[in-house]
Formats: structure tokens, sequence, C-alpha cells
């Protein structure tokens, strides 16, 4: 049975024996299941679901085309909150109120920042769920399965992407599913709160319009690679020097203090699937990438960093950006050579961006390193 368990297991930095601890198993158990020789049963998965507090569909994949192949990261993120919900109130099961309450908690989405531009909080919405549904018996399940509306809601998150040309379902897609069920507590909810219901479905299509057509973020067994991929354009002679300056740069720091790999030539790391996903440039600490593998790491980079050549279109750049921090990377630089500025994305905060004059830092992996942006582009000689 193919599976995401390695991709979730390095995404905590937890080894096999450590894993295999938490789940009272041998580690050869652990490995026979990530290399897809042994199948879990039943209860020994939704003991591993409820680890990693993902949907057992998203760890396990028995039908290749499942709905939850084409859940974006922060989608999926919304159901594992919504499960919590359902695990928080001492129901053993997932409505459209949970859903709802996914959606606001995920709190990077476009679900969410909707939702909070309309004045809606968490709190105000757990306490009017509560009212409605009240509070359960409290005892913890294994899993928390879909209500029957709870099922609506994704059956129409997945229509409305289809209908909106999508090939992904987002938050904003369960957004428009939990508006579609109008007697589900989710809407009673939203009413309690003083919503407009049409003002809120268009306030979503509108978002989603201004936007254009936002790309999937990947999932781990797709392949990273489309037509509009920045992998698919070859790089020119500028943002091919402008990696080589920048892998110099940061070499000579690195290095000398040993703090992890630099990979350049867009050499790529390993999916669970065996997938490659290859950015232009990578960097991998030394707590987490101990030994280079002869081939491809299985292992996201703590940075990626993309340059945009003179083939590619800005957007597409930038979602690929967003791709990777969806899979785990903590920074990522997109370095533009037509406007000279370098774009410095991270998960918990907006875009900062850099022109020349300004300095690059990045503490977080190097302390004390910084560059200055117009050190990056290539000299003009007389």
């Amino acid at each position: 049975m193919q599976n995401r368990l390695r991709l979730l297991r390095t995404q905590r930095n937890w080894s096999q024996a450590e894993l295999a601890k938490l789940l009272s198993v041998s580690r050869q158990t652990i490995n026979a299941i990530e290399v897809g020789k042994y199948d879990p049963s039943l209860s020994l998965a939704f003991k591993i679901a409820k680890v990693f507090r993902y949907p057992i569909q998203f760890i396990f994949l028995p039908e290749e085309n499942s709905m939850f192949e084409r859940f974006t990261a922060k989608a999926y993120r919304a159901i594992v909150l919504a499960q919590g919900e359902g695990e928080r109130l001492g129901h053993q099961f997932v409505g459209t109120e949970q859903i709802l309450i996914g959606l606001i908690a995920e709190g990077n989405g476009l679900a969410a920042k909707i939702l909070k531009s309309t004045g809606i909080t968490l709190e105000a919405a757990q306490t009017e769920v509560e009212k409605i549904i009240g509070r359960g018996t409290g005892i913890q399940g294994v899993e928390y399965p879909f209500t029957p509306k709870g099922k609506q809601v994704l059956d129409f998150a997945v229509e409305q992407s289809q209908k909106l040309g999508h090939t992904f379902i987002g938050t904003e897609h369960l957004l428009l599913g939990v508006l579609s069920v109008s007697d589900g507590v989710a809407v009673m909810v939203l009413k309690k709160l003083g919503v407009n219901l049409q003002n809120l479905w268009q306030e979503v299509l509108t978002e989603i319009t201004s936007l254009g057509i936002p790309a999937a973020t990947i999932s781990p067994n797709r392949n990273f690679i489309r037509e509009d991929d920045l992998s698919e354009s070859p790089p020119d002679f500028t943002s091919g020097e402008i990696s080589a300056r920048f892998c110099a740069f940061l070499f000579s720091w690195v290095e000398p203090r040993q703090l992890g790999h630099i990979i350049g030539s867009r050499s790529g790391f390993q999916l669970p699937n065996g997938d490659i996903v290859a950015p232009r440039i990578s960097f991998f600490s030394r707590e987490r990438l101990k030994r280079v593998p002869r081939t491809y790491p299985e292992l996201v980079p703590d940075l990626v960093v993309e340059i945009k050549s003179a083939f590619d279109r800005l957007i597409s750049v930038q979602q690929i950006i967003q791709r990777f921090l969806d899979l785990g990377v903590k920074v990522a630089l997109l370095i533009d050579p037509d406007s000279q500025t370098v774009s410095v994305y991270r998960p918990s905060s907006g875009v900062t961006v850099l022109g020349n004059g300004e300095k690059l830092t990045v503490s977080e992996l190097f302390p004390e390193w910084e560059l200055v942006v117009s050190e990056l582009w290539p000299p003009v000689f007389d």
C-alpha cells in the first residue's frame, strides 16, 4: 500500500526507532510499512493517524485517485484541526461545524483570512458551536469519521473546485462546501454570528478571482513538475551566474562553520513515492542531514532558492515557492534579476522584499551571515 509515513516522520525529524517506540512496534515494522512491504492492520493504521494527527486517508493511499490526493497542505491541516475540535468537545465525529472551526483555526489559508475579515474569531465560533451541539461523552476515539453533512461539505468542495477549473482542493473550496450545506450546524453558527451568507460566498469567489488560478499546493505523492513549473524552463546565462554567485557567497560562510550542506545545479530530494523534487538551490542543516546520500535525501530542505529566468512567468515561480513552503521548508528565497530584488518567504510570516543596498539575512539558519543584495548581480566589465 502506498503511504506517506516516511515523509511525515522525516518532517518531524523522528528516526524509525523513535516512531516505533511511540507506536509500540518494532523498527523493522516501520521500515516495512514505509517501503510498502507490509500493510498495517486497521488498528495500527488508526494509531499512526492519531500520532501524526492527519486523516488516515492522507497517510495511506488505497485508491490512487482518492479525493484527498487533491487537498492542499492547508486544507489537510484544516481537516486535522476539525478532528481535534471533535476530540476537544468529546464528539467522535466531524461535521460541518468542526470543519468550520478547522478552517478558522488553520489561520493561514484563504478561508481563514476571509472569515477573519468578517470579524469571526475562533473563540466566538467555538462558543456558538458548543451552545448548539453541547459536549459529548469525552471518550476519545481512534478515528473521527465525517457525518453525512460533513461528507456533503467535501463533495461540494470537490464540485466547486471543478467548476472553478482548479486541479486542487484548498481551504477556499472547503469554505464554499460549508456554505453549500444550508441546513448544517456551521451555517447556523455563521448566522448566529451575524454573517451574511450570500456576501461571504461572493467574497470567497472575489478573492479567488483576484488571485487568478492559484497553484495547487503539492501533495506529497503528486508529481511536482508541471508545464508551467520552473523546472521545465532552461536557466538563462544571467540566472545561471546568479546561482553560482549565491552558492559561492553562502558556501564560504557555511563550510568553515560546518553548518550543513548546500546543493545546487537542481539536485533534488525524494518524496516517499519516489518523485524527485528539484529546487534551484537548497540547504540542509547538519542536524537534519548528517550524511549525504549517493542519490537523493528523503528529507525536505531547510532552505530553498529559486531564481527567475528570462523564460519564466513570475507568478509560476511564486507558486513553486509556496509549494515548497507547504512541504515544510523553513525559508524560501525568490531571486528576481528583472527587478533586482530578493523576496524572503517564511511559513509563519509574510513576504519580505529586499532591493539593492539592503542586506539579506537568514538568522534562523545562518547566524550573523548577511549578503548585500546588489552583490548577487553579474558585474559589468568595461
